[in-house]
């Protein structure tokens, strides 16, 4: 609201999609902009957005589709800031993308093509489940 009322001040137009305007959480009227500005404020997890917007925590219909949401929509962070996901090679997740795009179809695939997580190992567990989302794109 404060928004609006700024931009018919100064003639600033706003530019907002209209599917970041859907809700998605009835019982808080939370909307997908809201679960995109917590990600963007450093929340790491649906249950880290769920304590800062509240989504799925009246009714809790919304849960289950939401954590899928909040796994998207965490993804394309990551994927549009190209984030180092194996700090011993820097492998990023382009990286990662690109080994898929061109043809690996699983995380050892993926793992010969990239080297992620042959150095210290790490990072293995959360490369395949990130190796996992980007294969169900």
């Amino acid at each position: 609201m404060i928004k609006s009322i700024l931009s018919k001040l100064f003639g600033i137009k706003q530019e907002v999609k209209t599917e970041d305007n859907k809700i998605v959480c009835g019982c808080f009227k939370i909307t997908e902009q809201d679960l995109r500005n917590a990600i963007n404020n450093g929340a790491s997890s649906f249950e880290e957005v769920q304590a800062i917007t509240k989504v799925g925590t009246g009714c809790g219909r919304c849960v289950n589709g939401n954590k899928d949401l909040v796994s998207r929509l965490l993804l394309d962070k990551k994927i549009d800031e190209n984030q180092v996901v194996c700090g011993c090679f820097k492998v990023t997740v382009q990286d990662l993308a690109n080994a898929i795009k061109n043809g690996a179809k699983s995380f050892e695939e993926v793992q010969v093509i990239t080297k992620v997580g042959t150095g210290c190992g790490n990072c293995v567990e959360s490369n395949k489940e990130l190796v996992k989302q980007l294969l169900a794109r």
